[in-house]
């Protein structure tokens, strides 16, 4: 546990300050564009009262009022490149110990105690990463609201507007606890598969190493589009039960993962 502890502190220290770089620049550009997008949407109006003789109201009613959901894009955007971005990482985390002259894999490796702790401190910092992210997403939209009823006209204000953030968007920072908890789930099963297919590509030589992910992958998709047909073709299991049956087959095949990804980092992996 203490390998594992100080494995997971030194993984966090070399993500640190990338993380929080791309953090400030992130939230910095969706704060400034609720702004932007306010002035923007003022200048309409104006525009269009200059070019018109009709009133503020007609104005309104041709142009539309604003609401917040409509500043709202460079956060879908900002969430989809730090999505990207987590999936670019979950490759380097791996990669990075192979590259250098150091060779950093090699004193990993070479540690005392079971290297199941080289795994789990690779995998509890992006968990670790990608709920701060989710958090500071969601906290950035709340203060962007704020900032949003600050900055805006009230006559401008579209107050009738019942739309929420983007369907995607809406899913992913609502409060809602079951829905952080399978987007968590789903996330870290990917991160998980992508650890599994890296491990296989260092534990065999290239081609070897390629056709085998390549199987790997297949067997994923089979397993997941043979899961997904017999559910929904299936008529003896009520929707609870067919959600139960896709829950443990998801939990199957990710002890799957893990486990394979272990013995392939026990085995396979030498210095």
């Amino acid at each position: 546990m203490k390998q594992y502890i100080q494995l997971t502190n030194e993984e966090i220290k070399r993500s640190f300050k990338i993380y929080v770089i791309f953090v400030l620049v992130m939230a910095a550009i969706e704060l400034v564009s609720i702004i932007v997008n306010v002035k923007l949407h003022e200048r309409r109006v104006e525009d269009y009262l200059k070019s018109n003789t009709v009133t503020l109201y007609e104005a309104l009613n041709e142009v539309g009022k604003i609401s917040f959901v409509d500043t709202t894009t460079f956060y879908s955007y900002a969430t989809m490149i730090g999505m990207a971005l987590v999936l670019i990482y979950t490759i380097q985390i791996w990669y990075r110990d192979w590259i250098g002259e150091t060779k950093y894999i090699y004193r990993l490796l070479m540690l005392p105690g079971k290297r199941i702790s080289i795994f789990f401190s690779k995998w509890t910092t992006l968990l670790l990463i990608i709920m701060s992210f989710l958090g500071i997403q969601w906290c950035l939209i709340q203060i962007g609201n704020l900032l949003f009823n600050w900055s805006v006209r009230v006559d401008y204000l579209d107050k009738d507007s019942h739309r929420t953030l983007g369907s995607t968007l809406g899913e992913i920072f609502s409060l809602n606890l079951t829905n952080l908890f399978v987007i968590l789930a789903v996330s870290m099963f990917i991160v998980s598969f992508i650890f599994l297919l890296v491990l296989i590509e260092r534990s065999y030589r290239k081609w070897t190493g390629l056709l085998r992910m390549g199987v790997e992958i297949f067997i994923m998709i089979i397993f997941t589009v043979a899961g997904l047909y017999f559910l929904e073709q299936t008529k003896l299991l009520l929707n609870s039960e067919k959600m139960l049956v896709l829950t443990g087959l998801f939990v199957l095949y990710f002890a799957y993962v893990i486990l394979r990804s272990l013995h392939l980092l026990k085995w396979k992996i030498t210095v």
